[in-house]
């Protein structure tokens, strides 16, 4: 568990002193989903800088919104932060005073609070702004788990200074509440980007020259934490701005349409259990109105630039060996003794039914309706899931103690209104979504298949765990994307085996780009998480996921290829395709396939850990590649701002010599630090800056050679 003096200690060590100014950004997530957490929540990272800054430093938090853009009106008293947990436990401190504007207002603790809130300035980023203040002050940046495009807000005063072309100055108007509720017509000047020129921002390698000469960097948690001057950042950023003018260094083109896309915007969460209730009670077979309203649910949540979409497919169309099933449509369905007591109804629960079930209307003796019955004996008080999907019949389902009370002599009434509907535009769906890295897409290393599925009525487990796990997962890498020229990631949110075979029989072009996947399932309940093996069992990706797993410390289960639970990695690690594909899951659990597999047995910490193992698994696996040496002999470590110092980081330090002779171009990152046993991410950064230097090519891992 991360304490306190422990995060005390860290920002001491990489600078941070008594009397400091300190300006933060944050991702609390990249502490708090650390093995452990962190003991007391983000407000103890805010106790551990105030602590270490003393009673003559300063902390200043952003507690930006961006609302009043969009007309919005702004109210210093009660507008939150968008920036975050900390950022808002900072507003509402009592010891905290906010600054009045608009769009970027900040909220201070300590010394120079009352001067930061007596600020104006009608511009956001230019020589009046707080940002000026800042190198008045001779602040610091520290920035906590996130990259530098998800940060450092100092680097648009640095843009402004230096007059980049890519941005120009644009007024925004809008009404602004001060704390005696009076409203004020606004107008602020905003150094923006030039959409219609296709302008997307990239501060990573502007990022990379920080880190190799202002930066003091350290691992803590789950990500890096840097600590900068904000007069350092100033002096190299304003200067290499100036030097170098085309895209690279800060900024990316892309098409208008992509650069107006960029800020991805999602609706909130407050809990994977709110969104799992909104699924989970929805009637979801196969193709019916429940699994169309749920695709519309995953969807609401999805970033704006996630590119999400659902398709619907003809029923009875071929696929592969397969056909697109029909729109089930119950309009009724009950079991009732002949003289018209009511023993079961779909209108109470929907697991009463077979899920496509055939229509009936019959009277039948006990002996007739007796093999149409079904109960799970090793839960007598809960109902059973049963399913007739392409196997014709008819049945209901019920609780064996009310079985048991079922007389044998009477005559039953089983009444069953059901259509299968074939009309084209009433077809099956499926929901897609797809993350790219930062830059767009990089065709030359292809993409990752996340899968879950979405069926199963009034399941809980299995599979809407699956699914808000991914959502999860997908909507941090829209949040935060993975580093330039990474892998896309493309999620798949269907009907359990045949969603998946009817997207990719529709999609065949895709698969040569799939590198591997991950289906996602059983994500809630409380048992250890199972780590599937992929069909090859010792590829690449199979190590990723043992890393990670054994990397966060948790006890975790593994097991063969479609041996822990099968479904539909056995459709992509298949014959004919064959790409790697891992299963995540916490199978078995007694209430599988009843009643009894809902919102009780769901823990919302089982679901967010397993979106934590599957994106790091992803972040790893699809942003590896392969160094390949663009020098000869040993490279001049501190001619080039590679010098690791051995008392800093010993390990790495001995490791570089043994590195650089694996930049052959045949072992990839990955490869490179489990054989020298160092952490990925920290071996990665630094084989990243001899990329920066141009001292190696980086090549995409190599594709799955074996397709059966």
């Amino acid at each position: 568990m991360i304490t306190k003096n422990f995060l005390m200690d860290e920002f001491r060590s990489l600078g941070m002193e008594a009397g400091d100014t300190i300006f933060v950004h944050s991702a609390y997530s990249s502490l708090g989903r650390a093995p452990g957490g962190v003991e007391g929540g983000p407000q103890t990272v805010i106790d551990a800088i105030l602590e270490v800054v003393g009673k003559d430093g300063t902390l200043i938090m952003p507690t930006f919104n961006y609302d009043f853009l969009k007309g919005v009106p702004w109210d210093i008293r009660t507008t939150p932060s968008q920036m975050g947990a900390m950022t808002e436990l900072v507003r509402q401190d009592p010891r905290a005073k906010r600054m009045f504007h608009a769009i970027y207002s900040m909220a201070a603790i300590g010394k120079h609070a009352d001067e930061l809130a007596a600020h104006t300035s009608n511009d956001c980023f230019g020589e009046t702004t707080i940002f000026k203040k800042f190198r008045d002050w001779d602040a610091k940046i520290l920035i906590i788990g996130l990259p530098y495009s998800k940060s450092i807000t100092f680097l648009h005063h640095c843009e402004q200074a230096a007059g980049v072309d890519y941005r120009f100055l644009k007024e925004f108007k809008g009404v602004g509440i001060d704390f005696a509720g009076k409203p004020h017509e606004l107008t602020y000047t905003m150094f923006v980007r030039d959409v219609d020129r296709g302008v997307v921002l990239d501060f990573e390698p502007i990022g990379a020259l920080l880190d190799s000469q202002v930066v003091k960097m350290k691992k803590v948690g789950l990500g890096d934490v840097r600590l900068m001057k904000c007069n350092d950042v100033f002096r190299v950023a304003v200067n290499a701005m100036k030097e170098h003018r085309g895209p690279g260094l800060t900024y990316i083109i892309e098409t208008p349409e992509k650069a107006k896309d960029w800020i991805p915007e999602m609706k909130k969460i407050s809990s994977l259990k709110d969104v799992l209730a909104e699924i989970v009670p929805l009637h979801r077979t196969l193709a019916s109105d429940g699994l169309d309203k749920a695709l519309d649910i995953v969807g609401s949540y999805m970033p704006e630039n996630a590119e999400y979409k659902i398709e619907t497919y003809e029923p009875l169309k071929k696929v592969w060996t397969w056909y697109v099933p029909e729109r089930y449509v119950v309009h009724d369905a009950y079991l009732e003794t002949e003289d018209g007591q009511r023993i079961v109804d779909f209108k109470d629960n929907v697991l009463h039914l077979v899920s496509y079930s055939l229509p009936i209307d019959q009277v039948l003796t006990w002996d007739e309706l007796a093999p149409h019955l079904f109960y799970n004996a090793d839960r007598p008080h809960a109902i059973p899931w049963k399913f007739k999907y392409y196997d014709r019949d008819w049945g209901f389902c019920l609780p064996k103690n009310l079985f048991d009370t079922l007389p044998h002599d009477k005559k039953y009434h089983a009444v069953i209104k059901s259509e299968f509907v074939t009309d084209p535009a009433q077809g099956f769906k499926v929901g897609s979504s797809i993350a790219h890295p930062l830059g767009g897409p990089n065709l030359a290393a292809g993409e990752m298949f996340i899968m879950s599925h979405i069926c199963h009525p009034n399941q809980a487990n299995d599979d809407a765990a699956g699914v808000v796990a991914a959502l999860e997962v997908a909507r941090r890498l829209a949040a935060n994307p993975l580093p330039h020229g990474s892998m896309s990631v493309r999620f798949l949110f269907g009907p359990e085996t045949i969603g998946t075979i009817a997207y990719l029989a529709h999609h065949e072009d895709l698969i040569p780009r799939f590198r591997g996947g991950i289906f996602l399932e059983m994500t809630g309940n409380d048992n250890t998480i199972a780590l599937q093996h992929t069909r090859q069992y010792d590829h690449m990706l199979d190590r990723v996921g043992q890393y990670v797993l054994k990397k966060r410390g948790n006890h975790f289960r593994e097991g063969t290829f479609a041996d822990i639970i099968a479904n539909d990695e056995r459709v992509l690690n298949g014959p004919g395709i064959n790409v790697p594909c891992l299963s995540i899951s916490r199978y078995p659990y007694p209430e599988y396939h009843t009643t009894d597999d809902n919102l009780d047995i769901m823990h919302e910490d089982k679901l967010q850990e397993a979106a934590d193992v599957a994106e790091e698994i992803i972040r790893v696996y699809a942003s590896n590649f392969v160094p390949k040496r663009k020098f000869r002999g040993p490279v001049f470590l501190s001619g080039n701002g590679l010098f690791v110092d051995w008392q800093v980081n010993w390990k790495l330090n001995r490791a570089i010599e043994k590195m650089m002779m694996r930049f052959e171009g045949k072992q990839s990152v990955f490869e490179i630090a489990d054989e020298l046993d160092l952490d990925y991410w920290e071996t990665r950064e630094y084989i990243e800056k001899f990329h920066t230097r141009d001292l190696i090519e980086t090549l995409p891992i190599p594709e799955q050679a074996e397709k059966e």
